[in-house]
């Protein structure tokens, strides 16, 4: 009689106890509120699985709480073991540091005022490119800090065709026109020397 009665309890108190799923239904929605992005995809998987299994005990009218209880423990296992993904995407610092290169490779051919400091932020960008244990956050603010060096860089003018012409109005025997045509040419010269000597 005392194992019976036993029993008995111990059925009505799953009874109770299956028809009260509240926190297993609680875990599957926390659970399938998890995106994949950011985990690996073997990890993801193992999550997925123990939804699906744990879905259909909610389903079960006549789940036990053992089972209940396995797919709740299943599920948070499965979140506890997912695996962040380690791959950071570097490629758009790389393109950046690839043109800086060129830029700093040819410094000259560009006007100081501009360029400066672009070395040490190229230098600081390799340094995180080569780093392994880079974040993707700080890899993206590298490439940003450098892409805006970069545009900021503007390229001398060609005076080439300026000395050119300064040189050949130099040349011209001002005593044989007006004294007004020659001091006029004499002052373009002269505003021509002062852009020729600004970098």
């Amino acid at each position: 009689l005392k194992s019976s009665l036993t029993k008995v309890t111990q059925k009505v108190q799953e009874l109770w106890e299956i028809v009260n799923k509240d926190e297993l239904n609680a875990v599957i929605a926390s659970a399938k509120a998890i995106k994949a992005e950011g985990y690996t995809e073997e990890s993801y998987d193992v999550l997925q699985e123990a939804i699906k299994a744990a879905e259909k005990v909610a389903a079960n009218d006549d789940a036990t709480t053992t089972e209940v209880s396995n797919a709740i423990t299943a599920i948070t296992d499965a979140i506890a073991g997912l695996e962040k993904t380690d791959i950071v995407d570097k490629s758009a610092l790389e393109y950046e540091i690839g043109l800086a290169e060129i830029i700093v490779a040819n410094i000259d051919d560009y006007r100081p005022s501009t360029v400066e400091g672009l070395a040490d932020k190229l230098a600081a960008a390799k340094a995180v490119f080569e780093d392994a244990t880079a974040t993707q956050e700080a890899v993206d603010e590298a490439a940003a800090t450098l892409r805006e060096a970069r545009l900021a860089a503007r390229v001398k003018a060609d005076l080439t065709a300026l000395e050119e012409a300064i040189e050949k109005a130099k040349r011209y025997d001002l005593s044989k026109y007006t004294k007004e045509s020659a001091q006029s040419l004499r002052d373009a010269i002269g505003k021509a020397e002062t852009v020729l000597r600004n970098e």
